[in-house]
């Protein structure tokens, strides 16, 4: 995967190695020369060049590890993420049986070292390869900003701000939402529907129920006005029922506060189903709180499907769910993070969650639970944490998807609707407390994966015994204190 493909083949398998990649090259560039390839093999003439000069090289291979190239004489360093409590230890699947390297054991001692993302799966992998086994934890750098007030402000409830996209975008006031809808009145007798005869069917019935002090009639259908066009080409949220809005210059406007989640809902360990229907539970009497759904996927006709059949279910509600589908340019992904005020992530695992990092990074507190690759930075002081509890039996996410060998957590739905309560009294009657929880989430960013910070850790597994780099932004590669040649490559 490429930049120039990133966009086709989002959510496809492993498609989030791409995005790994990006953010580690800017960190090794820093130790020696950089190369990115498309094949491994390519590595090879690199490596007897850099040999013939008595130059250290590695092959730094962006993929899980039964996709990890070997047998070339260019050392290979596996960087991987990996959300389970163990790793493949046997060839369990039928699928895996013409790949030794679908046990992970034989992959590690080959390549006699690896990088993963988080302590938790540094756990994993000792507790097969031995306590002895040379793995790092080094999670994906960030980018190095300096810290502005404005960060940790909460926006003016009683304004509008506009969020400018160009993407595929599904909002629920423009859906058109009815519970009746799921209705059936009568059997169908497997006749054919003829549009032109929707005049001679029943209307579907009106449904009236009580919620909280105000009472919703179905069907529930709120507008966005239309605006005079400005010459910018954009348009807001298009109606939209059971087809997906085409992508297109979109503009949203946004009040009151807005919780985002960036994720692909086929990976069902992201469990959009929790966060969905406890946000919508929570915030129905609500109409100044949004849930802004980032979704990638390679079927968001589906994913649209899904959504709207739950958002039927949870109707009548006040609250809004926007779902903004494909790929964001660099552009419009820094406005996503500047819309936000909040992060959320309802995961039941996670080798490190690299958007959650992102937004953190950006001074947006988070809703998230504290397990697996998340232990390494979640806490009370950045984020309202979600309780959860281990030992729920899953399959391989690579396997045949027929035994469960492995496991994940189990989020506490409650938990779920507690942070989110805590969340909006916390920005509405405490905004100290918010501007300290985003400061704290930037300085705790900052310091766990900072470039600096995730520099000085390759630099301590990729050159140990060489000093470190000196004024390497002034010294072109071949004269740096640690001249290593790394290759790096993607599935």
């Amino acid at each position: 995967m490429a930049q120039d493909t990133v966009d086709k083949q989002l959510g496809t398998a492993d498609y989030s190695y791409f995005f790994l990649l990006r953010a580690f090259s800017s960190a090794c560039a820093a130790l020696g020369e950089v190369i990115q390839l498309r094949e491994a093999a390519g590595a090879e003439p690199i490596h007897a060049q850099c040999a013939a000069r008595n130059e250290p090289c590695v092959l730094l291979s962006f993929a899980p590890p039964h996709k990890t190239p070997l047998g070339l004489a260019c050392p290979t360093v596996p960087v991987f993420a990996w959300e389970y409590p163990d790793i493949p230890e046997r060839i369990e699947e039928a699928s895996w049986k013409d790949d030794p390297r679908h046990d992970w054991r034989y992959v590690f001692a080959l390549a006699g070292r690896a990088i993963t993302l988080s302590s938790h799966t540094v756990d994993a992998v000792k507790r097969s390869m031995g306590a002895s086994f040379p793995i790092v934890a080094i999670p994906a750098p960030i980018r190095s900003i300096a810290w502005t007030e404005e960060m940790g402000q909460l926006p003016d409830p009683s304004k509008d701000r506009l969020l400018r996209v160009n993407a595929s975008v599904a909002d629920s006031r423009r859906m058109g939402l009815d519970v009746a809808g799921l209705i059936c009145l009568e059997e169908e007798d497997g006749t054919g529907f003829d549009p032109a005869d929707a005049h001679i069917l029943p209307m579907r019935p009106t449904l009236t129920e009580k919620a909280g002090d105000s009472t919703f009639t179905s069907p529930v259908m709120t507008t966005e006005p239309d605006e005079p066009g400005d010459g910018s080409g954009e348009s807001a949220p298009l109606e939209c029922g059971w087809d997906l809005p085409p992508a297109m210059p979109i503009r949203i406007r946004l009040r009151g506060l807005v919780y985002t989640a960036v994720l692909t809902p086929t990976a069902g360990r992201k469990n959009w189903e929790d966060l969905i229907t406890a946000f919508c539970w929570t915030f129905r009497n609500d109409e100044n709180v949004t849930l802004i759904l980032k979704l990638a996927g390679t079927d968001l006709q589906r994913h649209h499907h899904q959504l709207l059949m739950l958002l039927t279910k949870l109707s009548p509600l006040k609250c809004r769910v926007i779902a903004i589908n494909g790929y964001l340019s660099d552009e419009d992904y820094a406005a996503l993070i500047g819309a936000a005020t909040f992060y959320v992530n309802t995961s039941l695992c996670e080798g490190l969650c690299l958007p959650l990092v992102e937004f953190l990074s950006e001074g947006v507190p988070a809703i998230a639970p504290d397990n697996t690759a998340m232990a390494d930075y979640i806490s009370e002081d950045l984020a309202f944490v979600v309780a959860s509890y281990p030992g729920i039996p899953t399959v391989w996410p690579h396997g045949d998807s027929e035994v469960n060998r492995t496991s994940y957590h189990q989020l506490d739905w409650e938990s779920l609707t507690t942070a989110f309560r805590r969340s909006y009294e916390v920005a509405h009657h405490d905004p100290a407390r918010y501007h300290r929880m985003s400061r704290h989430a930037y300085e705790a960013m900052q310091a766990y994966c900072g470039p600096e910070i995730v520099k000085s850790q390759l630099h301590a597994f990729l050159c140990p015994g060489q000093p470190m780099p000196s004024q390497q932004d002034e010294l072109p590669p071949s004269q740096a204190d640690c001249p290593v040649q790394t290759a790096l490559v993607t599935p």
